[in-house]
């Protein structure tokens, strides 16, 4: 079952408007709540070298954001604006995807007239290191996002070899990536899985 996310129509509204506010570059901010109900939002700065192409929560919001549990909230969901592409997780945001249990909200702003919000849940699966990181380099048509970074995105659909699998009960998409090499050692290739998020906007 996908996880499910509620989320009030004013903060929703904020969300949008931070957005807009930093376009072309991509907003960023951080969701605390309960129990997956969001309650409140905390619009923080995209601090990346590149923001119009990536985004970085700033040390201070994350900071803050640890302080929600002595509060007895938590950090349910992170979001950030894509200006010009669609809703759905890149590979740099799928590598730089720290939070495995909170759920990843992309705001596209490609129809700046129709804004669309979609979460995702980004989870690290496997690392595969050596001579298995060595044959997936060989056997699968990596593309170079990034300077430092390779990847390839496996629609939900697509046949798997069976090192793989994931077991999950309704198939679900996945990236494999690697960062730039450090030695002449083949570099680890991470699978991280992009699950869909449902989401409520409620009054």
């Amino acid at each position: 079952m996908a996880p499910h996310l509620i989320l009030p129509q004013f903060i929703y509204r904020a969300m949008i408007a931070h957005a807009r506010a930093e376009y072309p570059r991509e907003a960023c901010g951080l969701l605390r709540g309960r129990a997956r109900r969001v309650v409140g939002m905390l619009a923080a700065r995209n601090v990346a070298p590149d923001p119009q192409r990536d985004y970085e929560v700033d040390a201070e919001s994350l900071l803050r954001a640890l302080t929600w549990e002595n509060e007895g909230d938590e950090l349910v969901a992170i979001y950030h604006s894509h200006p010009v592409s669609p809703a759905y997780p890149s590979a740099v945001d799928a590598g730089r995807a720290f939070y495995p249990n909170s759920v990843y909200l992309i705001i596209s702003l490609q129809n700046p007239n129709a804004p669309r919000l979609k979460g995702y849940l980004l989870r690290p699966e496997a690392i595969f290191r050596d001579d298995a990181a060595r044959r997936l380099q060989q056997d699968i048509s990596f593309q170079q996002v990034r300077p430092e970074l390779w990847a390839h995105l496996f629609s939900g659909d697509a046949p798997l070899a069976d090192d793989l699998r994931l077991g999950a009960s309704a198939p679900i998409a996945f990236y494999l990536i690697f960062e730039k090499p450090a030695s002449h050692r083949p570099p680890p290739v991470r699978l991280i899985s992009v699950q869909p998020a449902s989401i409520s906007i409620q009054i």
